[in-house]
């Protein structure tokens, strides 16, 4: 990113604290099932994403600062608290400088809307030297980083990038199912991918556990 594109505080501190109120009605909380073809081999498989409130600042590239500007650890939570009580105060966060905050920033937005310009997912190659994630999804536009946490995967990075220039083997997305963290059964369908009739597809057993169909209408031709 040029020096010309670089957000000042004031532009930082406006999209962090719009996009904060965007991701609590739209994510927070909320656990998405990505299903997937894999490239390599065919077979449909799957990944589950949580979005917690800790997870917000990872996402925005930006640091909590104390009153002496040093970076204070451990303000993931106290971060997105102020952020969504629009009690951030300039002084208060710093660009990290290594470059990426900037580009973090600028990808923020796309965010929110994940489920609908997610079309491919895949494994991270590790082609970037800032980059520390284990898978990515999305289209040639932007990606979702995301890390390992368990048996899931939480969001640690959005990048206005390519995917295909992060993964190897870059995968169709066939579906994006939605469910509240507490549930167990998936119900909502997010996405669908184009001409995809999802009634049609023979999915593994352990993906068929986890979802429900029952709602889902399909408006192909």
């Amino acid at each position: 990113m040029s020096n010309a594109m670089k957000f000042t505080k004031e532009e930082a501190r406006r999209i962090v604290l719009n996009c904060a109120k965007l991701y609590q009605s739209r994510l927070l909380h909320k656990k998405l099932l990505i299903i997937y073809r894999e490239r390599r081999n065919n077979e449909i498989r799957y990944i589950e994403v949580i979005f917690h409130a800790r997870n917000y600042k990872h996402l925005t590239g930006l640091e909590l600062i104390g009153k002496d500007g040093t970076i204070l650890p451990h303000q993931s939570m106290n971060f997105y608290r102020k952020c969504i009580e629009n009690k951030l105060g300039l002084n208060e966060f710093c660009f990290r400088k290594d470059g990426t905050s900037h580009l973090k920033l600028a990808a923020l937005p796309v965010l929110t809307d994940i489920t609908k310009i997610t079309k491919i997912a895949g494994d991270y190659n590790h082609g970037r030297p800032y980059l520390f994630v284990d898978k990515v999804i999305g289209g040639v536009n932007f990606c979702l980083g995301l890390s390992q946490e368990g048996e899931a995967y939480v969001p640690s990075s959005a990048l206005l990038e390519d995917i295909k220039k992060l993964t190897e083997a870059p995968s169709q997305v066939l579906a994006i199912l939605e469910k509240d963290i507490d549930a167990d059964i998936y119900c909502t369908v997010r996405h669908a991918a184009k001409g995809l009739n999802l009634h049609h597809v023979v999915f593994p057993e352990e993906i068929n556990r986890i979802i429900c169909l029952e709602n889902y209408v399909y408006h192909g031709k």
